[in-house]
């Protein structure tokens, strides 16, 4: 193997275990539990934010619940919003 087909190798590598973590690397301290609506159809659900310049930040859904510490408590937080009409069953 040549030189230049060891560091493709060692950057492949490298790019899938960055890729495969759950949260990235860098914000490994700083996710936290949020339940999500979408404005347009109005379903929720339960996903991990991290925190990018001092705000936890999303694409274009709505916060409506968070931050919790555990995913169990961002599910509580989802099931009181689908009882209260908040949020559409799947």
């Amino acid at each position: 193997m040549t030189r230049k087909h060891r560091f493709a190798a060692v950057t492949l590598a490298s790019l899938l275990a960055f890729a495969s973590s759950p949260v990235p690397l860098f914000a490994q301290g700083e996710a936290k539990w949020f339940v999500l609506r979408n404005h347009e159809v109005g379903n929720c659900w339960t996903a991990t934010l991290v925190r990018i310049d001092g705000q936890y930040t999303s694409t274009f859904e709505q916060k409506a619940g968070g931050p919790f510490d555990t995913e169990a408590r961002a599910v509580e937080r989802q099931k009181a919003l689908e009882n209260e009409g908040a949020c559409n069953r799947d």
